[in-house]
C-alpha cells in the first residue's frame, strides 16, 4: 500500500470518528435538555451537579470530534473573542472570591466578627459563603460550556436545525405534561417528594409558576420564530391578494400547522401559569420577532404578510387568554395589594441595594444572597429569602458591579450579533431570530424574577443562544480538507 493511500485511509478514519463524536455530543446535549426540566427544573440539590456532568461529557465528545480539524476550535473562538474577554474575567473574579489570596481589607467584615467570636484567627474571604459561591461558579461554567458546544456544533446548519426542533418538541411535550398535571390536580413536587404544595397555578415540571412561564416562553418564542421563517418561504405577498390568501391558508393548514399548534400550546402554558412577568416578557419578545420579520421585507407590500400571519395566530391566542385569563387577571390584581408578594419583592430589592452600596466593587460572594440578607435587611421576614427576585441586583450584590456589567455586556454583544444576523442573513435567519427573542425574554423577566437561576431554564437559553449566534455569522477562515465538503452557516 502506497503512502498516499495509507494517508487517505487514515484521513477517512479520522473523518468518520469525528462525525460519530460530533453526533454523540449533539445527541447528549439534546437528551440533557430533555431531562433538565423534569426534576423541578433541576433546582433540586442533585439537579445542577448532574447537568454539569452531562454537559461536561458533551463537551469532551465535542473536543474529540475536532481530531479531523484541530484548527476549528481556534477559528470558532475568534468569533466570540469579545464576549469571552468580557465573561471570563467575571468568572475568574467569582473564583477569586472563594480563595484566601486577596488583601485582607478586601475580605468581608463577617470573617473578622467570626474570628473574634471564636477567638481563633482566620484569613478572610471576599465571599461570606465560599461553598455557595463555588456552586454558582460551577453552574455558570456549565452554561458557558453548553453555549460553546451548541455554538460550535451549530456552525453546521443541520445541527442547529436539530437543536431548535428538538427544543420546541421538548418544550411542547412539557406543556402538555403541565396541563395533564393540572387536570389531575397534582404538582411535580407532590410526585417527587410526596409533599403537598397547595399551589393554585400551573407549574408543570417546575416548582414555581414563574420559572415554568419563562421556560414555556422560550418554547413559544422558538416556535413563533420558526413559524415566521417557514411563512417567509411559503407565503407569496407580491402577486396580488388572491395569491397571498391562497398561499397563507395553504401554509396555515399544511406546512405551518404543526408549528402553529406548538406555538399556541406553549403560549397557552404561559398564560395558564398566571405569571405576570412571564406573560409580559413573552409578549415583548414576540413583538420583537414581529418587528424584525417586518423590517426584513424590502417593500411595504411584502411587509404585510408578517402582520397577516400575526393576526391569524393572535386570534386563537386571544381565545387562549380569555379561557385562561382568570388566573392571569388575579395575578395582575395583586399589584394593588401592598401587603402581598410585591411588597416582599420590594423588601428584597432594598436589601440587595444595601449590599451593593456596602461592597459595590467586591460583592458579598455570588450566590450568597440568602446568607447576606439578614445582615442588610431593614426588616427580616419569617421566610427563607434565598433570591432577590432580580437577577441584575443579585448578581451585582454577589459578584460586584464590575463583574455584573462585564457579564451583561457579553450577553448584550451576543444579542446584537443575533439581531444583525436576523436582519441580514439571506437564509437560516430563524436561528438568529430565536437567539435574539430568547435573550429579550430572559432579559426582561430577569428584572423582577430569578428564572435564569433555575438550571433547566438557563441551560435551554444557553443552547438556543449558542445556535443563534453560530448561524448569525458567516463561516470563518479557510476550511480544511476534512471539513470543506460540510455545510456551514451560510
Amino acid at each position: 500500500m502506497s503512502s498516499d493511500m495509507r494517508m487517505n485511509d487514515e484521513a477517512g478514519l479520522q473523518d468518520r470518528a469525528a462525525r460519530y463524536f460530533r453526533l454523540a455530543s449533539l445527541w447528549l446535549l439534546v437528551l440533557t435538555m430533555a431531562w433538565a426540566p423534569f426534576p423541578l427544573g433541576s433546582a433540586v440539590s442533585w439537579g445542577a451537579p448532574l447537568l454539569e456532568v452531562l454537559v461536561a461529557a458533551s463537551l469532551v465528545l465535542w473536543a474529540a470530534s475536532t481530531i479531523a480539524d484541530p484548527g476549528r476550535p481556534v477559528r470558532d473562538a475568534r468569533v466570540v473573542a469579545i464576549p469571552a474577554l468580557l465573561a471570563l474575567p467575571a468568572l475568574a473574579w467569582v473564583a477569586i472570591q472563594t480563595v484566601p489570596i486577596v488583601p485582607q481589607d478586601w475580605a468581608h467584615p463577617i470573617w473578622g466578627v467570626a474570628a473574634t467570636a471564636l477567638q481563633h484567627p482566620n484569613r478572610g474571604l471576599v465571599s461570606i459563603d465560599p461553598w455557595r459561591t463555588r456552586a454558582e461558579l460551577l453552574k455558570l461554567s456549565c452554561y458557558v460550556a453548553a453555549f460553546w458546544v451548541a455554538f460550535s456544533l451549530s456552525r453546521r446548519v443541520e445541527h442547529a436545525q436539530m437543536l431548535l426542533v428538538a427544543f420546541i418538541a421538548i418544550a411542547a411535550a412539557y406543556a402538555l405534561y403541565a396541563f395533564a398535571l393540572a387536570g389531575l390536580h397534582v404538582t411535580q413536587v407532590e410526585l417527587i417528594y410526596a409533599l403537598p404544595l397547595g399551589a393554585n397555578f400551573i407549574t408543570g415540571p417546575f416548582m414555581l409558576h414563574n420559572s415554568f412561564a419563562t421556560y414555556a416562553g422560550l418554547g413559544t418564542v422558538a416556535a413563533a420564530a420558526r413559524l415566521f421563517a417557514s411563512a417567509d418561504e411559503t407565503i407569496v405577498a407580491d402577486r396580488g391578494p388572491r395569491q397571498f390568501l391562497l398561499t397563507a391558508m395553504h401554509f396555515i393548514f399544511d406546512r405551518g400547522a404543526l408549528m402553529l399548534v406548538a406555538a399556541i400550546l406553549l403560549f397557552s402554558a404561559v398564560v395558564a401559569s398566571a405569571s405576570r412577568a412571564g406573560f409580559g416578557a413573552t409578549a415583548i419578545a414576540l413583538m420583537v420577532l414581529g418587528l424584525i420579520a417586518a423590517l426584513r421585507r424590502r417593500s411595504a407590500r411584502k411587509a404585510m404578510w408578517p402582520a397577516a400571519v400575526t393576526l391569524i395566530v393572535v386570534v386563537p391566542l386571544f381565545g387562549v387568554i380569555l379561557s385562561n385569563g382568570g388566573l392571569l387577571a388575579k395575578g395582575f390584581a395583586e399589584l394593588a395589594d401592598a401587603g402581598g408578594p410585591d411588597a416582599v419583592r420590594l423588601a428584597l430589592w432594598d436589601a440587595a441595594w444595601r449590599m451593593i452600596a456596602d461592597r459595590p466593587w467586591l460583592g458579598t460572594g455570588l450566590g450568597t444572597f440568602q446568607d447576606a440578607y439578614p445582615l442588610y435587611a431593614v426588616k427580616v421576614l419569617p421566610f427563607v429569602m434565598d433570591k432577590a427576585h432580580c437577577d441584575y441586583l443579585e448578581f451585582a450584590a454577589g459578584a460586584g458591579i464590575p463583574a455584573m456589567v462585564a457579564w451583561c455586556a457579553a450577553l448584550a454583544w451576543l444579542g446584537v450579533r443575533c439581531a444583525a444576523g436576523a436582519l441580514t442573513r439571506r437564509r437560516h435567519q430563524v436561528f438568529a431570530l430565536v437567539g435574539l427573542g430568547t435573550l429579550v425574554l430572559v432579559a426582561v423577566h430577569a428584572t423582577v424574577d430569578f428564572s435564569l437561576q433555575i438550571p433547566a431554564v438557563a441551560l435551554s437559553f444557553a443552547v438556543l443562544l449558542g445556535a443563534g449566534v453560530a448561524q448569525s455569522l458567516r463561516s470563518q477562515g479557510k476550511p480544511s480538507a476534512a471539513t470543506a465538503a460540510m455545510p456551514t452557516s451560510r
